[in-house]
This record gives structure tokens, C-alpha cells and sequence, in this order.
């Protein structure tokens, strides 16, 4: 019986000759885990459905990144690439909300 961890390498090997099965089976093993994390730090499920698709995205474009990880289990570097995209999704709605108050704080100003 192979451990899980020789399993994901099989698949992360497949997936950098564009196996798409390979794929889906990561998707399989790992996006319910990545979204609960993604959810509750973002507290929205749309955010949390596209940082996966960015994940998986990224997986599948560059799965060489991925490969060369220090990590000793793929799942602590898949967990580590949706905590940073988490904090990526609540940097820019922090901003487009202050720019929102902006641009609302200075047509206020102009209509006095």
C-alpha cells in the first residue's frame, strides 16, 4: 500500500506531462480542505471557489513550482499557497473598499 505522499508525488509527476487525471485527483484530495481554510478566512464562498480555481490553476500552469517545494507533505505547501492567497483577496478588497470611502468622502467635500 503506498502512503499518500507517494501517491501525490505519482500524480505531480503525471500532471508535469499535462495529465489531466492527475489533476483531477488533486482536486479531488485537497479541495475540501483548502476551501474550509479559504472560507473561513474569508468568510465568502465566492472568494473562497475562485482562491481554489487560482490554486489549481497555478498547479496545473506550473507544476515545476510546485514539485520543488521544501515541503515534506504537498498538503502544507497547497495550505501555505491558499493562506497567501487569502491575504492577496483581503488586501485588495481592503483597498477597493477605502477607495470606495474615498471617492464617496470627496464628493462630499465638492457638494458643500
Amino acid at each position: 500500500m503506498k502512503l499518500k505522499k507517494e501517491l501525490d508525488t505519482e500524480l505531480l509527476e503525471r500532471l508535469l506531462f499535462k495529465d489531466p487525471e492527475a489533476l483531477k485527483q488533486l482536486v479531488s484530495s485537497y479541495s475540501t480542505l483548502l476551501f474550509q481554510i479559504a472560507f473561513r478566512i474569508t468568510g465568502d464562498q465566492k472568494a473562497s471557489e475562485k482562491i481554489l480555481s487560482d490554486i489549481f490553476r497555478e498547479l496545473w500552469d506550473k507544476p515545476n513550482k510546485f514539485t520543488q517545494t521544501e515541503d515534506t507533505f504537498h498538503s502544507s505547501y497547497l495550505i501555505k499557497r491558499c493562506k497567501i492567497k487569502c491575504v492577496q483577496f483581503e488586501e485588495t478588497h481592503i483597498k477597493s473598499l477605502l477607495s470606495k470611502k474615498s471617492k464617496n468622502y470627496i464628493a462630499a467635500c465638492r457638494s458643500i
